[in-house]
C-alpha cells in the first residue's frame, strides 16, 4: 500500500492549486465585479467495485481584504465514493467572490478528487456519468476592475501496476475579465460516449463565461485480467479585484499595514469507513 501512498502525493502536489494574492490601494470605485467557477461530476453503475483502498480528498481557502469597498469570498468542495450503496461516486467544487465599493480584492479556491484502487476486470470495465462545468465573470468599470475564473477538471483511469495512463477525460478553463487570456478546453477518450452535451461560451466585454453540461458512458474492454486505478479530480479559482492608476501606485505600498485580511482555509481528508484505512 506504500506505493498507493507515493501515488496520492505525487498527485495532489500536481492538482492542489495555490494563491498569491498581491495586495495594492484602489481607486475610488462604486462598481461591481462577479467572478464564479463550479465543476461536478456524478459517477453511477460501476461494472465493479474496487477491492482495494477508497479515498476522497477536499480543500477549500478564501480571502477577503477591504479598503473599503465591500467583498465576499466562497468555497466549498465535496467527494463522496459509494461502493455499498448504489456503486457510485460523486464531488463538486465551487468558488465564487465579488466585491464593490472603493477598494478590495478577495479570491476563493477549491479542490475535490476520488481515487478507486483496484478495480479488477478481464473483460470490460464501463459506468455511466454526468456533470458539468462552469465559468463566469462580470465586470462594470474596465479601467479599474478585474474578475478571474479558470477551472480544470480531470479524470485519469490507469493500470494499476505499469501506471500507464489508458484513459483520460480533461475539461479546462480560464477567463480573464478584461485580458486575452480567455480558452475553454474539452477533450474526452475516445472510450466516452456522450447521450447529451451542451457547451456554450462568450469571451471578450465586461462579462464572460465558459458552460458545458453533459451525460454519458464511458467503457473499455481487457483481453487479460487487469487491476485499474481510477482518479477523478477538479480544482476551481476565482479571484475579484479593483487596481489603482499608474500615480498611485507608489503611495500603495505604503499603506499596505492598514488592510485587514480574512483568511479560511479547511481541509478534509476522508476514505470510506469499511475500508482498509490503517493499512497505508
Amino acid at each position: 500500500m506504500k506505493k498507493y501512498t507515493k501515488v496520492v502525493k505525487r498527485f495532489l502536489a500536481l492538482v492542489t492549486p495555490a494563491i498569491a494574492t498581491s495586495i495594492l490601494t484602489t481607486l475610488p470605485s462604486q462598481a461591481a465585479t462577479f467572478a464564479s467557477s463550479e465543476s461536478q461530476f456524478n459517477i453511477n453503475n460501476f461494472s465493479s467495485s474496487p477491492v482495494d483502498v477508497v479515498r476522497t480528498f477536499t480543500d477549500n481557502k478564501t480571502t477577503a481584504i477591504s479598503t473599503g469597498g465591500q467583498v465576499t469570498a466562497d468555497a466549498k468542495a465535496e467527494a463522496e465514493f459509494n461502493i455499498y450503496a448504489n456503486n457510485s461516486a460523486s464531488n463538486l467544487s465551487f468558488s465564487q467572490a465579488q466585491g464593490q465599493g472603493d477598494g478590495y480584492t478577495g479570491s476563493a479556491e477549491s479542490f475535490a478528487a476520488i481515487i478507486g484502487y483496484d478495480f479488477i476486470v478481464d473483460k470490460e470495465f464501463s459506468f455511466d456519468f454526468s456533470g458539468l462545468f462552469n465559468l463566469k465573470t462580470s465586470i462594470d468599470d474596465a479601467l479599474t476592475e478585474r474578475a478571474n475564473a479558470r477551472g480544470e477538471f480531470l479524470y485519469k483511469l490507469l493500470d494499476s501496476d505499469s501506471g500507464e495512463v489508458l484513459d483520460s477525460f480533461k475539461i479546462s478553463g480560464n477567463l480573464s475579465t478584461i485580458g486575452n487570456n480567455d480558452a475553454f478546453v474539452f477533450e474526452p477518450s475516445s472510450s466516452i460516449t456522450f447521450d447529451s452535451k451542451t457547451s456554450n461560451q462568450y469571451f471578450g466585454g465586461t462579462q464572460e463565461y465558459a458552460l458545458t453540461s453533459f451525460k454519458g458512458k464511458y467503457s473499455r474492454t481487457f483481453d487479460k485480467l487487469t487491476r485499474l486505478t481510477l482518479i477523478e479530480s477538479k480544482s476551481n479559482q476565482v479571484s475579484v479585484y479593483t487596481i489603482p492608476e499608474p500615480s498611485t501606485i507608489l503611495g500603495s505600498l505604503f499603506s499596505c499595514t492598514m488592510f485587514g485580511a480574512v483568511s479560511i482555509r479547511k481541509r478534509k481528508r476522508a476514505s470510506s469507513a469499511a475500508l482498509l484505512v490503517n493499512k497505508i
